[in-house]
């Protein structure tokens, strides 16, 4: 069954759009929705954009006198795999080889290569900008008032699978074009997500192209497209992306140049939720059907407190880890977490858990 006979990009709702975007505007209208945001002109004013404009060798020249130099890692696919960057067809592994380059050499490449009909898929994802000091504080962002990780990116045609982030991101696109297309969290069981521990990022991946979807193998996805919301940015747009949101990004043009900033506005200690959901897949998973009903209700009470307050007969000052977590209560919670890793485990659920791992590869 063929994409185009069935999912028609045209008929995806647009993304919601700002702009003059404020920081009062993000943290009051924007961030409350819950909800990607497309944020028109956020970055406009930007060198970075600004050189993007003037011109490819503009862009390349305010790249390479502002890069020390650092190599960096590079992703790097055969012209078959049509810029997917994706699963193995087996799901052995992952279809693209791992590199290093500079990042004005990359750069100097994707315009070399920008005439050739078939070229190889580029891309350096994340970059560290602290590795480009002069670059970030060249080209930053009014609308956060919090410290955020900034990352860079550089790709030719290339795309993202959909996947989740587990901070909140504002991505900025410098040069060139992309297309986002999300998904909210709760579209999860309708995207067919691939093994959690071996996609290149280290987040889950759903197994649908989005540009060709299987509907025979992947017939829920369907479901998923018919709430799905599409955006296309150009130089000095932005994006906002809540976490635990879907996205499969695109990027359109034979250079693509990106700057975002991640960050997590959890207000309990510093643990990240994936790590919880990893400890239970070990802790939980391999029990008995009873078992995990009864841990489902524990967690519903405790974590996710569907009944509301779930201790509101105790003093504030013995709520112990149920309330504000002191450093002293963050410590106990995680000599917990190492106590429970590192114990020797039990032999019929190690085989047990291996069965399950097995399983799903």
């Amino acid at each position: 069954m063929s994409a185009a006979a069935t999912l028609e990009r045209s008929a995806l709702a647009k993304t919601p759009e700002w702009r003059n975007v404020d920081l009062r505007t993000f943290r009051e209208e924007i961030m409350v929705r819950d909800r990607p945001a497309v944020l028109r002109g956020l970055a406009a004013d930007w060198p970075l954009v600004q050189a993007g404009r003037t011109s490819a060798q503009a862009l390349l020249t305010y790249v390479r006198s502002r890069d020390p130099g650092h190599a960096l890692r590079t992703l790097v696919g055969a012209p078959q795999i049509k810029g997917l960057f994706f699963f193995r067809d087996d799901l052995t592994g992952l279809n693209f080889e791992y590199s290093n380059s500079t990042l004005h050499a990359a750069l100097g490449s994707l315009l070399t290569q920008a005439q050739h009909p078939d070229p190889p898929a580029i891309l350096i994802p994340a970059a560290p900008c602290e590795a480009f000091a002069q670059i970030a504080s060249e080209n930053t962002l009014s609308i956060l008032d919090k410290p955020a990780i900034s990352r860079l990116w550089l790709a030719n045609q290339v795309t993202t699978a959909t996947h989740f982030d587990m901070s909140d991101n504002v991505h900025c696109v410098a040069a060139g074009r992309k297309r986002f297309t999300f998904f909210p969290p709760e579209q999860l069981p309708n995207l067919y997500v691939g093994p959690l521990d071996l996609m290149w990022a280290g987040l889950p991946t759903s197994l649908v192209k989005v540009a060709e979807p299987d509907l025979v193998r992947f017939p829920r996805f369907a479901d998923a497209w018919a709430v799905a919301e599409t955006a296309e940015l150009e130089p000095g747009d932005a994006v906002y992306i809540p976490n635990l949101w879907w996205h499969n990004v695109e990027s359109l043009e034979a250079v693509n140049l990106s700057l975002n900033y991640w960050w997590f506005d959890g207000p309990r200690g510093g643990a990240e939720p994936f790590a919880a959901m990893a400890h239970a897949l070990l802790a939980i998973t391999a029990l008995s059907p009873s078992r995990r009903e009864h841990w489902r209700r524990i967690f519903d009470h405790y974590v996710f407190q569907t009944q509301g307050d779930p201790v509101p007969y105790l003093p504030a000052e013995r709520r112990g880890i149920l309330g504000p977590l002191t450093p002293a209560l963050e410590d106990y919670l995680r000599t917990q977490l190492i106590r429970s890793l590192t114990k020797p485990m039990p032999r019929p659920l190690a085989e047990q858990i291996m069965r399950l791992l097995e399983s799903r590869h």
